[in-house]
């Protein structure tokens, strides 16, 4: 593996667990690995404003925050941010997020959703309603113009195609003159998947397809203690 320059953490289910604060020793080596010069960002399908608070929290000196599956990035914690971007992408897939934010509002009235910038991330609060999601997707597969679908346990994930963690990954290496194979990636799940991609190094935590990693490990302490070694 080259020189590490870059590493980044989906949250939900490799960082931490859905709801849960980083374990100490996580947070212990995250800073041994900061230390090394190695900038760590946390890309993540929640909004930057919430992975504000968690990393405020963490203690790094200077962590990058990738939100929205890769549709919003902000340097640091501060609110406002210092340096913060949006990733461009098309008026075909705005308007598709529209229709479906529109027609979710008559079909479930009382649906929640993540306060997104780019996305539509609606949380089903019944089986019902996981019913009256698939339903519409499958009635309106040829009307969602350029639109990504990624479904989780407890949320659904609409984004505009031109975004993904991959291409988060990709502006974020452009802005600070990262290459790919200088970056190493840790994640879990199907939406992780482009930036594994991207990198130099994938790597999976409990990952179901093992075979889209290039190493794998059961838990994020054994992860990152190989990685504080290898840099």
């Amino acid at each position: 593996m080259k020189h590490v320059k870059l590493a980044v953490f989906d949250l939900d289910g490799t960082l931490a667990e859905i709801g849960k604060p980083v374990l100490a020793d996580s947070v212990q080596k995250l800073k041994e690995i900061e230390e090394k010069e190695v900038t760590i960002a946390i890309c993540s399908g929640k909004p930057t404003y919430y992975l504000c608070g968690l990393m405020r929290q963490v203690g790094l000196r200077r962590p990058i925050l990738i939100g929205e599956n890769g549709g919003v990035i902000q340097f640091g914690v501060d609110l406002p941010p210092r340096q913060f971007y949006i990733l461009p992408h098309s008026e075909e897939a705005k308007q598709s997020i529209s229709f479906i934010r529109d027609s979710f509002a008559k079909l479930m009235p009382d649906m929640w959703y993540q306060p997104n910038l780019v996305g539509l991330t609606p949380f089903p609060k019944q089986k019902e309603e996981f019913d009256i999601i698939n339903t519409f997707l499958k009635e309106h597969e040829n009307d969602l113009k350029e639109i990504d679908v990624y479904r989780f346990v407890d949320c659904f994930d609409f984004m505009p195609q031109q975004i993904s963690k991959g291409a988060g990954i990709a502006y974020l290496g452009e802005l600070l003159h990262i290459l790919p194979e200088e970056m190493v990636v840790f994640g879990d799940s199907s939406n992780d998947y482009p930036m594994f991609a991207y990198a130099g190094c994938a790597v999976g935590i409990h990952l179901k397809e093992r075979e889209r990693a290039d190493r794998n490990f059961d838990t994020i302490g054994e992860a990152l203690e190989w990685l504080a070694k290898r840099i």
